[in-house]
């Protein structure tokens, strides 16, 4: 690479790397993927392989609220491996026990016993956040992998106190009927076998030391019919390749499975991709041709510069993106070789909003295209006979100082973005990646995928990729084909721009837009919302940004000490999706007492079995206690009383139902319970037990993926031993955990009304930008409903701001 870096920076680069007044003003403009998937806001990394369920492919990924900080599994759905819909998170961060990389299955016959078809995953976490204890821990689903709970202890504990025992991909191998778990460590791939996803052999080990590719990470295997009609099973993991030469990516070996090995076919892998920034990747079958079409995808990033801030942390609250995701299909290449071939998935070219095709030319020199974009996929034939140099520059800025290059140098096809650093950005060393071409290659088709902070390029069929990070600004917007000694043929140029998928590719009509002079229908109460939309910020306010349009609802009107209500007229939900841009102050409405326990009964529409019928709460003083009375099972025998006392059903429609409890810590999924669980379809999605103790204590759970749904709350108490009873008080529903209830009503809310009921709420974030709220709307299909924009607040951020409010099947990205 010596001579290579050299050419380059005497010849291509035609300007110096501009300086920290290059990366933009005080607000930059958003640079936000536009045809990548991307988190809603915080830090994005490994991706956990997809499922099909339900007619949607359903993909976890690591994600925490700070950079490269501890964090779970954040949920997206996909119909068409394009657009993927956030779906929150689905096994959270713990104190002191993070989540990280893992897999999950769909347990069709029931081997687990948490029910035929559970959605059970396996994951890495550091066994009280000691790095050097990464075990296997379980987790299973039985909402359709919405929401986890874990296990117990580790299913696969670590075998020696390493560092790098990580990442399990578990298959079910039907030869054998077992499942198998791959295993990432030290210069091997450790493989396991289980019957049932709890109890798990290790089996045997397949390593590999020379070269040194280093530890393996994000293992994989699976089986595939390659385009000959023959089966292989494939192996694979991403591996620090830059020891030797090789790619940052994912290397893999086609081969065998006995059983309890691996027996690989040749001894070196071959490359899926020759970028620097496709890690932890992770193939799936694709639902419509599993046998002979998988699908692939990879985060966009290297460990040798992941941990730095990246320029949408300023601009738009994320860090880290994926790859467009890859359709794989196996090919044999002769002498009993198999290589995977990969391309972008075709369903990207339903979401095309635009092609140009500029006019074939021969280059000698360079030549600039009439076209400028930052979000593309551009499309080549590239011919030449003798050169020393060819290529496309893209990203290129006015006066050709910031480029990233795609070309062919010395036998290799390379991507070098050296010219796209920024000030404080920068990949450091790692400026250039390669892949070889056969030998005396003289022509090139050419698909490079640009998005505003990466270039994927796909070559020779799909054998050959390079994905990169690239570090654009918005002036980076030029195109301009290249040679160095001699001349080439541009043919077939082909621009194809793309809708962008975190905006959605067709977006309704607003229902409200508030870009008028008034609010038209709808009416307002007291003087916070004025007589008509704001242009922005209002007199003594923060700028505001985020809405649409020119003008937004805002009760800054008179500052934040002015209250009021902006009503919408009434209307028929005929969507799944309400969806709309909120902003202002962080104030939710008051929390809802479901129950306080405070009567002789247990409560009107509650139901009780075994020693509770004809029972009711308790007068007591426990510590922590609200109110004169409690929910206790000891009642009506002691720690012998035995029995449920159970909710009636109820629509959830906030974030968190907070409580306290106190009594014995006897877990559910345990013999002899004492529980409180969360019902929903008759299954138990939360549950919380006592500490043996009679001091209360908060429990919240968050329950905001289960909006719209039907639930009971449930006291169970099969204990009958010592501390074989538990204790409940005040039951709330709320939108911030550890609510009490009776609290002031000072809220800057959005509300959606049904039958006089507030079945839905959002309020601002304490942020003059707007962000996208999505409500799902689905069992209120048919009713009448209104939107309330309330604005109670008069102290610090005590406004709302509402703008774009639209109803829709999707929810807005």
């Amino acid at each position: 690479m010596a001579a290579l870096t050299m050419f380059f920076t005497t010849t291509i680069v035609t300007g110096d790397i501009p300086g920290a007044g290059a990366v933009g003003s005080a607000t930059p403009p958003p640079m936000r993927a536009v045809y990548h998937m991307t988190p809603p806001s915080g830090w994005l990394s490994d991706p956990q392989r997809p499922i099909y369920l339900n007619g949607k492919y359903n993909l976890y990924y690591l994600h925490s609220n700070q950079d490269n900080g501890p964090g779970g599994w954040r949920h997206a759905t996909s119909s068409d491996t394009v657009v993927f819909n956030d779906q929150g998170d689905a096994l959270p961060l713990q104190s002191n026990f993070p989540v990280w990389t893992g897999s999950s299955v769909i347990d069709t016959n029931n081997t687990a016993g948490f029910g035929a078809g559970a959605v059970v995953a396996l994951a890495t976490q550091p066994t009280d956040g000691d790095p050097f204890q990464q075990s296997q821990y379980l987790w299973y689903s039985t909402d359709g992998g919405t929401t986890f709970t874990q296990y117990g202890a580790p299913v696969i504990a670590n075998p020696d106190a390493s560092d790098w025992f990580r990442d399990p991909k578990i298959v079910w191998d039907a030869a054998h009927s077992t499942w198998v778990a791959a295993i990432g460590r030290q210069q091997k791939i450790t493989f396991y076998t289980s019957p049932d996803l709890k109890t798990w052999t290790h089996q045997t080990d397949f390593s590999y030391t020379t070269p040194n590719i280093g530890g393996v990470e994000c293992p994989d295997i699976f089986q595939m019919k390659a385009n000959d009609g023959s089966w292989h099973w494939v192996m694979a993991g991403s591996m620090q390749g830059d020891y030797s030469g090789k790619p940052d990516t994912y290397a893999y070996w086609t081969g065998t499975w006995n059983g309890s090995a691996f027996v690989a076919d040749q001894t070196d892998p071959q490359w899926l991709d020759w970028g620097s920034d496709w890690y932890a990747s992770v193939t799936w079958p694709d639902a419509a041709n599993p046998d002979t079409s998988r699908y692939a995808i990879g985060w966009m990033n290297n460990w040798h510069y992941a941990p730095d801030t990246v320029p949408t942390d300023s601009t738009d609250n994320y860090n880290g993106q994926m790859s467009v995701v890859r359709q794989l299909s196996l090919k044999s290449e002769g002498s009993g070789v198999y290589s995977l071939l990969s391309q972008p998935t075709p369903n990207l070219a339903n979401y095309a909003t635009k092609t140009v095709k500029p006019a074939n030319a021969t280059v000698n020199g360079r030549t600039t295209l009439d076209y400028h974009g930052s979000a593309y996929e551009l499309d080549a034939d590239v011919s030449w006979t003798t050169l020393n140099n060819v290529g496309i520059s893209v990203g290129e800025n006015k006066d050709g100082s910031r480029h990233t290059n795609i070309g062919v140098y010395g036998g290799n096809l390379y991507v070098d973005r050296s010219a796209q650093d920024q000030v404080p950005y920068s990949f450091g060393t790692y400026q250039q990646s390669q892949a070889p071409l056969a030998s005396g290659t003289t022509s090139l088709h050419l698909r490079i995928l640009v998005d505003h902070g990466s270039v994927e390029v796909f070559a020779d069929d799909g054998r050959i990729a390079l994905s990169n990070q690239a570090f654009f600004t918005s002036s980076d917007t030029g195109i301009s084909l290249y040679t160095i000694g001699g001349s080439a043929n541009f043919a077939n140029l082909s621009i194809t721009e793309f809708a962008n998928i975190t905006e959605q590719a067709n977006p309704a009509a607003p229902y409200a837009d508030f870009e008028g002079s008034t609010y038209g229908s709808w009416t307002t109460a007291g003087a916070a919302f004025g007589s008509g939309p704001a242009s922005g910020a209002l007199t003594n306010q923060q700028p505001v940004t985020g809405h649409l349009g020119n003008k937004l609802a805002n009760s800054f009107n008179g500052g934040d000490a002015a209250t009021g209500m902006l009503t919408s007229p009434s209307f028929t939900i005929g969507h799944s999706y309400v969806n709309f841009l909120a902003g202002g102050g962080n104030n939710p409405r008051p929390s809802d007492v479901f129950t306080d326990f405070e009567g002789a009964t247990w409560g009107a529409g509650w139901t009780a079995s075994g020693s509770y019928i004809g029972q009711g709460p308790t007068a007591e003083s426990l510590p922590n206690q609200l109110g004169s009375k409690v929910l206790d099972t000891y009642v009506g025998g002691g720690d012998a009383s035995t029995g449920a006392i159970t909710s009636p059903t109820f629509t959830i429609t906030r974030d968190y139902i907070d409580f306290l409890i106190a009594g014995g810590n006897h877990p559910w999924g345990q013999s002899g319970a004492a529980a409180v669980n969360l019902l929903v379809n008759g299954q138990v999605v939360r549950t919380a037990t006592g500490q043996n103790s009679s001091t209360m204590s908060n429990v919240n759970w968050d329950v905001h993926t289960l909006v719209g749904q039907k639930a009971q709350i449930q006291v169970i108490d099969h204990a009958s031993g010592s501390w074989g009873h538990i204790m409940v008080d005040q039951i709330v529903f709320s939108s911030v955990p550890n609510a009490v209830g009776g609290e002031p009503d000072n809220q800057t809310t959005v509300n959606l009304v049904v039958n006089g009921q507030v079945v839905r709420t959002a309020t601002g974030q304490n942020s003059e930008r707007l962000a996208w709220t999505s409500w799902n709307v689905s069992d209120l299909i048919g009713q009448s409903a209104q939107l309330q924009v309330v604005d109670n607040g008069t102290g610090s951020w005590g406004h709302i701001l509402l703008d774009q409010v639209t109803f829709e099947d999707i929810p807005a990205a």
